[in-house]
C-alpha cells in the first residue's frame, strides 16, 4: 500500500510543502528534486501573487513585500470597523495569554482603558471585553480606545507577514480600497488568505480575488502561480451567478460556522463589497495597526 505524506522538498533554492509516495521502502518524489526552472517562467514587472492559506507560506516569502492579509469571515471585516468607528488603534496578538500581557503592559506605560478583543471557537473569550463580531463595536464603546485583539486565523496571519515592507488588512468591505492603496507598490504585492484553521476557506479566496482582480485592473500583473486566478475565477462567478453574496459566503465553511453560533447576521456586514475605504495598516515595528494616512 502506498503511504502518502507531506514532505519538504529542496527545488531550486527554496523549500516547499509536497506530496510523497512510498512504494518498497522508497520516497518518490513529486515532482522530482531534479527538475529545472520552467524556460517560460517571467515574473511580471508589477508581481502579484496569492496565497490560498497562510500555512502555504513561508516567514522569509514576506521579504520585501507588500502584504494584504485577508480572513473576511471576521477578523479583517472586525478589524476594519473597529477602526472606521473610531479606535485609536488595534494591536493584534497570537494567544490570550499575549493579548493579557499586552494590555498590562500599555497599562504601565500610562495607555488605560485598552480593551480586549477576539475569539476563540468563534466566541467571547471569558474575560475579554468584545468578541469577533463586527456588530459588537460602536462608536461609543470603542471610539479613541486601543484594542489588543487576538483570532484563531487573522491575527496569525499578520504576525506571520511581520517581514513584509508593508502589511494591509484587506476584506470585502474594503477591497477597492486596499487595492488602490498598494498598487503602485514597486515590488512584490502577496496576498494571504488566512483559511481556518488548516483548511482553505472559500470566503477569504473570494475576497481575495476580489481583490486580485482590482489589482490587475490597476495594471499589476500575476506570477505564474495559478492561485490567483483560480480566486479571481471563483469570484467573478460569484459576481455574475446572480445570487446574492451574503447567499454564497452563507455555505462557505466560515459561513456554516457562524449558522451553528447563531451569528448569521455578521455575514451582511462581512459581504458589504467596497462598503468603505478604510485601510488598516499594521507596523510590525511596533506592533500595532492604524488607519493608512492616505486612506479616506
Amino acid at each position: 500500500m502506498d503511504d502518502q505524506r507531506g514532505l519538504r522538498v529542496f527545488r531550486g533554492g527554496l523549500f516547499f510543502s509536497a506530496g510523497w509516495r512510498r512504494r518498497g521502502g522508497i520516497a518518490l518524489l513529486m515532482p522530482a528534486p531534479d527538475l529545472p526552472p520552467h524556460a517560460f517562467a517571467v515574473v511580471p514587472a508589477r508581481p502579484t501573487r496569492l496565497f490560498l492559506h497562510a500555512d502555504h507560506a513561508r516567514a522569509a516569502d514576506f521579504e520585501g513585500s507588500t502584504t494584504i492579509v485577508v480572513d473576511a469571515i471576521r477578523a479583517s471585516t472586525t478589524m476594519v470597523t473597529a477602526l472606521e468607528l473610531g479606535a485609536a488603534s488595534i494591536v493584534p496578538v497570537l494567544t490570550i495569554e499575549d493579548a493579557l500581557v499586552k494590555k498590562a503592559e500599555l497599562e504601565r506605560g500610562g495607555e488605560r482603558g485598552a480593551l480586549l478583543g477576539g475569539e476563540r471557537g468563534g466566541v467571547l473569550i471569558p474575560g475579554f471585553d468584545l468578541d469577533n463580531s463586527p456588530r459588537s463595536y460602536s462608536r461609543d464603546r470603542i471610539g479613541g480606545r486601543t484594542i489588543v485583539f487576538t483570532t484563531a486565523n487573522g491575527t496569525a496571519g499578520l504576525l506571520l507577514a511581520e517581514r513584509s515592507e508593508r502589511i494591509v488588512v484587506g476584506a470585502f468591505v474594503n477591497a477597492d480600497a486596499v487595492a488602490r492603496a498598494v498598487a503602485g507598490a514597486r515590488g512584490m504585492v502577496t496576498i494571504v488568505c488566512c483559511g481556518t484553521r488548516g483548511d482553505v476557506g472559500m470566503d477569504d479566496c473570494l475576497a481575495g480575488g476580489a481583490i486580485a482582480e482590482r489589482l490587475v485592473g490597476l495594471g499589476r500583473g500575476l506570477v505564474q502561480d495559478d492561485a490567483a486566478r483560480l480566486c479571481m475565477y471563483a469570484w467573478r462567478e460569484a459576481r455574475q451567478s446572480g445570487r446574492g453574496l451574503r447567499e454564497i459566503l452563507a455555505e462557505t465553511r466560515g459561513g456554516r460556522y457562524l449558522h451553528l453560533q447563531g451569528c448569521e447576521g455578521d455575514l451582511e456586514i462581512c459581504a458589504a463589497v467596497d462598503r468603505c475605504g478604510v485601510v488598516p495598516v499594521f507596523d510590525a515595528r511596533t506592533g500595532r495597526i492604524d488607519v493608512a494616512r492616505s486612506a479616506g
